[in-house]
């Protein structure tokens, strides 16, 4: 059984290691590098986990997915969403993005939006699958500006509209 839950400052290690390993899996999806971030002093990665919601899946004690959501505006941006090959396809995604709605829906605000590279066929059918709304807003990628992305967003209380 997959347990997921909010990650805490005394998940230092295992949120560093599972960053690491997204980071590693799929570099091209992020905005940011494994190296850099391996780097960062245990005070960095305390202040994400204490600035942001982080979500992780775990299969017994070993993480097999990561997610965060940060209010913004107004409205919470899902961030760095990442499921380890050997969970993909068992629902985990949604479960992990379930949670950022949730303490989305619980902080009030009107909708979740993401980026997703643009060239990221899964990713995008997930989102869609899930009920965000394509926004034809389109970026070049932080890490490589010859490839974008598109803004999606998923109103998550009564009334909200983009």
């Amino acid at each position: 059984m997959v347990l997921v839950r909010r990650l805490t400052a005394g998940d230092l290690d295992v949120f560093r290691e599972i960053r690491l390993r997204a980071l590693t899996d799929t570099p091209e999806n992020y905005g940011s590098i494994a190296a850099a971030e391996r780097e960062q002093p245990d005070e960095e990665w305390l202040a994400r986990l204490d600035g942001d919601a982080w979500f992780a899946a775990f299969d017994a004690d070993r993480p097999v997915g990561l997610v965060a959501g940060r209010a913004r505006d107004g409205s919470w941006i899902l961030y760095s969403m990442w499921v380890a090959p050997e969970a993909r396809g068992q629902g985990l995604a949604a479960r992990l993005m379930g949670e950022v709605r949730a303490a989305a829906e619980a902080d009030g605000a009107r909708e979740v939006w993401l980026h997703v590279a643009e060239d990221n066929d899964r990713a995008r059918r997930l989102y869609l699958r899930l009920g965000f709304i394509a926004t034809g807003e389109l970026e070049p990628m932080p890490n490589d500006v010859g490839r974008r992305r598109e803004r999606l967003y998923l109103p998550v209380t009564a009334g909200s509209s983009k």
